[in-house]
């Protein structure tokens, strides 16, 4: 995939999650701590996008870095697995960091109890 249409597509993802949760332009770049313009210039594909600056978007619209560069149609379709990350994702920002760290060892520990039941 050439630069330029790698842009477009991460400019478009941009725009997609911001018009998801009905956000501004300007308000998501004052989230991200950006400039508006350059925000504007990321969503059209004019700029290349820093992984610095994707972790800012990412954190503002609430999804990860991951879904802002899959452009894969089918995990894209999955509302309901983008909803429980981002439902997950703010239950956490409420929790002590080191709180966070034994929550994440229990997740793992059920995935692979799920993983182990679903191999039998």
């Amino acid at each position: 995939m050439e630069r330029t249409e790698l842009n477009k597509k991460i400019g478009q993802n941009i725009r997609k999650y911001r018009l998801k949760i009905d956000i501004s332009q300007e308000n998501l770049a004052m989230s991200a701590g950006l400039y508006p313009a350059y925000l504007g210039r990321l969503e059209r594909g004019e700029k290349c996008p820093t992984i610095d600056t994707l972790y800012k978007i990412s954190c503002a619209l609430g999804i990860t870095i991951n879904e802002l560069i899959c452009f894969d149609s089918k995990i894209d379709s999955s509302p309901t697995n983008n909803q429980a990350k981002m439902r997950i994702e703010e239950a956490l920002k409420q929790i002590p960091d080191t709180q966070q760290l034994r929550i994440a060892e229990i997740v793992e520990n059920i995935a692979v109890i799920i993983k182990e039941e679903k191999n039998q």
